[in-house]
């Protein structure tokens, strides 16, 4: 049977059956919640060749009223759109074995069977010249094409790991049309043409454990003031009783939502520059000075950047890392997204982002979240042209520059992004000693 992207879903082809099966279990639509049940009314409807509408996605998936499905409510197309991004990261990173790939085409609400077409075999890579099964003519190796995002995926595991990672080759046959527009856009333009080595840092958590008489771990501790073992030792070494009551785990980790950001933000890893990825824990100022920087993290976990970034903010971490202060405003913005966490109800999240020159001419870039779902909106809105568009301005004017971005969400799903304010940034002032915003960051 030949399956073609305008064919329905035949579910009833045990390749496709398996596919549903395989993508359900795969837990790329997480555990539960409304992912899950979208994806399988979507699979039931396009089974059966009847693509829902809007509506009758808003009513039969997210519980809206009648009245309220009526309107023009994003929830639909947004969670449709996450969804085909999903299908599209899972194949990207596990492949079609079946020969069959589901997806969801632009524009619809259906989900189809497609042909997957797979890249050559190393065998027809090395040889342009391979015959094409059941041809007696040679098939041309098609141009080699690598694929950045599992490489990235791969980095953010040896990150875990080892906390350092040999750069990866992006787009190697040339920038597609996207890659382009973000790459040429006056707020990356500086930034994706530099030929300085490129380091991408990865927000990161060091965890320690508290232990009840030497031996048996009572809970594990996060305090932002702690960020390696060296610090653990510095803070309790000295003291005996106290070193009893804590240690190492050998334990750390990253945001899940850095991965997506990642993915976002690819297009600017250009294949002719080195790159490579670190944790902040490990970031040295020797290694700000000689590199561009891309922080890709919540504001909680950046380390020794937290300093140059706000010195000469216009906004300051608030009484925790789910506020951002408004100096000029003295208005605060609290990420909803943890009291929101129990229930599946829509929140408030905040994001920040900052371009600003380095002590060498270098280029550094900020790309941060209160909370996950701000981390998400900001980075999907910094590689999309119409967002990118919206802070033309901004950064023509001055080059550095930050900006506060308003996210809401639901179940970590960035639903809508919005700019509230947008400031410039005197780099200069940074790191010459000028007078400088009193920084001051929560312990805990």
């Amino acid at each position: 049977m030949t399956v073609t992207a305008s064919d329905p879903l035949h579910a009833q082809d045990p390749r496709t059956q398996a596919e549903i099966v395989r993508v359900r279990a795969s837990g790329v639509l997480g555990e539960s919640g409304r992912m899950n049940e979208l994806f399988d009314f979507l699979v039931e409807r396009s089974a059966q060749n009847d693509a829902p509408k809007e509506t009758e996605i808003a009513l039969a998936v997210f519980g809206k009223d009648e009245a309220a499905g009526a309107r023009d409510d994003a929830t639909a197309r947004v969670y449709v759109h996450r969804l085909r991004k999903r299908l599209e990261d899972f194949y990207l990173r596990n492949g079609a074995p079946s020969g069959i790939r589901l997806e969801i085409p632009k524009g619809e609400y259906r989900i189809v069977g497609s042909p997957a077409i797979e890249e050559p075999t190393a065998a027809a890579e090395d040889d342009p010249a391979v015959a094409a099964p059941g041809s007696e003519q040679p098939a041309v190796a098609p141009p080699r094409k690598r694929r950045w995002l599992a490489p990235v995926a791969a980095a953010l595991a040896c990150v875990v790991v080892a906390g350092n990672v040999a750069a990866w080759a992006a787009f190697a046959n040339g920038p597609s049309d996207r890659a382009t527009t973000i790459r040429n856009s006056s707020v990356w333009s500086d930034f994706s043409r530099d030929q300085r080595p490129l380091l991408i840092v990865v927000g990161d958590y060091y965890i320690f454990g508290e232990y009840q008489d030497r031996l048996f771990l009572k809970r594990l501790v996060r305090d932002f003031s702690i960020n390696s073992k060296s610090d653990l030792l510095q803070r309790y070494g000295s003291d005996p009783k106290e070193w009893d009551h804590y240690g190492d785990v050998a334990l750390e980790y990253l945001p899940t939502s850095a991965a997506f950001a990642l993915a976002d933000l690819a297009p600017l890893f250009s294949g002719n520059r080195p790159v490579q990825v670190v944790l902040a824990s490990e970031l040295t100022p020797d290694k700000i000075k000689t590199n561009d920087i891309l922080y890709i993290g919540l504001l909680s976990g950046m380390g020794d950047l937290k300093n140059p970034v706000f010195a000469n903010s216009r906004f300051s971490i608030g009484e925790s890392y789910d506020e951002l202060v408004d100096r000029e405003t003295s208005k605060t913005y609290t990420s909803e997204a943890f009291l929101s966490a129990p229930e599946d109800t829509m929140y408030r999240d905040f994001g920040y982002f900052s371009s600003f020159k380095g002590p060498s001419g270098n280029r550094i870039a900020i790309v941060a979240g209160e909370r996950d779902t701000a981390l998400m909106g900001v980075a999907e809105s910094l590689s999309k042209a119409g967002s990118l568009d919206a802070l033309g301005k901004p950064a023509k004017d001055g080059g550095s520059f930050e900006a506060l971005f308003e996210i809401k969400g639901q179940k970590q799903v960035n639903l809508e992004t919005r700019i509230l304010a947008t400031s410039r940034i005197d780099s200069a002032a940074i790191w010459t000693g000028a007078k400088a915003n009193a920084v001051s960051f929560p312990a805990e």
